[in-house]
């Protein structure tokens, strides 16, 4: 039985593989938009009704493309009218406790928009840790302006996709005054060129409330980054790919299980396979053993795992 663990534990990681991850974000992004199919019959001044669906994923319902509403948007909805939101508040704890802020790396419209612009981005600058707590001000925030002004005021004044609802409204109903637009404009530029010069997903790291609100979930979620140490060489290759700035291999920490975006980019760069995303258990070894025998970057494991009792 030793023996059998043993051999579990020199095996590499399995989980979701990452390739994936872009054709979903893809069909997510199409899947967003498919209130088009509403406008087509009457023509694209034809008016498209709201609905109180709900998405995982930061979307503007100002888009007359949408047809899923942003919970961020719709939890200030709620509080302007009085009501408690009984709704979006059951629907973002199920997602987080499913797959957690695995939303944001693989289901979120905005998500694939900036990791298109991380393509190309040139980190100069490392924002201190304090910042990160910036979301969970906006999260905040939004709640307390939403209950004493009326207003959707993270909508209107400081979301970074705004400006991609707004610009197809103006294009078919022409009702966006030129200011609102370039205000809204300025605002996207700002948040693009953080991103340009910080790097990774800076929007989801700094500011984004429903990210922010995902996290509180997702300490729980089912779906999990796994690491097994018994083949990591410490070369740090995943802690330079990871857009949201932490140390993959500290997978038990609640930095980690309330930032990590599941987004696999540290599992495909890892070299000896000691990293998955997904829900099997980890092998480790127990309290009384540990391993002495180092896997080399790229090696394969022959033989079993040697281990010997602490001392």
């Amino acid at each position: 039985m030793v023996i059998d663990r043993r051999r579990k534990m020199a095996l590499p990681m399995r989980g979701v593989n990452p390739v994936f991850r872009l054709p979903a974000q893809v069909i997510s992004f199409a899947t967003h938009r498919l209130g088009i199919f509403r406008k087509l019959p009457e023509g694209w001044h034809a008016e498209i009704p709201r609905t109180s669906a709900v998405t995982c994923g930061l979307n503007c319902q100002a888009c007359e493309l949408a047809w899923l509403g942003c919970p961020t948007g719709m939890l200030q909805q709620y509080v302007m009218d009085k009501r408690f939101p009984f709704y979006i508040i059951g629907f973002v704890l199920l997602i987080g406790v499913t797959i957690g802020r695995a939303a944001c790396g693989w289901l979120c419209p905005m998500g694939l928009v900036l990791d298109i612009i991380n393509k190309g981005c040139k980190p100069r600058y490392t924002p201190p840790e304090w910042m990160r707590y910036i979301k969970y001000f906006y999260l905040g925030g939004l709640v307390v302006l939403a209950f004493f002004t009326g207003l959707i005021f993270f909508c209107r004044y400081l979301c970074f996709g705004a400006v991609l609802g707004l610009i197809p409204y103006w294009l078919t109903w022409q009702t966006v005054s030129y200011t609102w637009l370039f205000y809204h404009l300025g605002a996207f530029s700002f948040y693009l060129t953080f991103s340009f010069y910080v790097g990774g997903r800076a929007w989801c790291r700094y500011f984004c409330p429903l990210g922010a609100l995902l996290s509180l979930g997702g300490v729980f979620s089912i779906v999990k980054l796994n690491y097994n140490w018994v083949w990591c060489t410490h070369c740090d290759q995943c802690k330079k790919v990871c857009p949201m700035g932490i140390d993959p291999t500290k997978t038990t920490t609640l930095k980690n299980r309330m930032e990590c975006i599941k987004c696999g980019r540290c599992v495909k760069k890892c070299p000896n396979k000691c990293l998955a995303v997904g829900r099997a258990p980890l092998f480790a070894p127990e309290k009384d053993e540990k391993v002495t025998k180092r896997v080399p970057v790229g090696g394969v494991p022959t033989g079993e795992v040697q281990a010997e009792p602490y001392k």
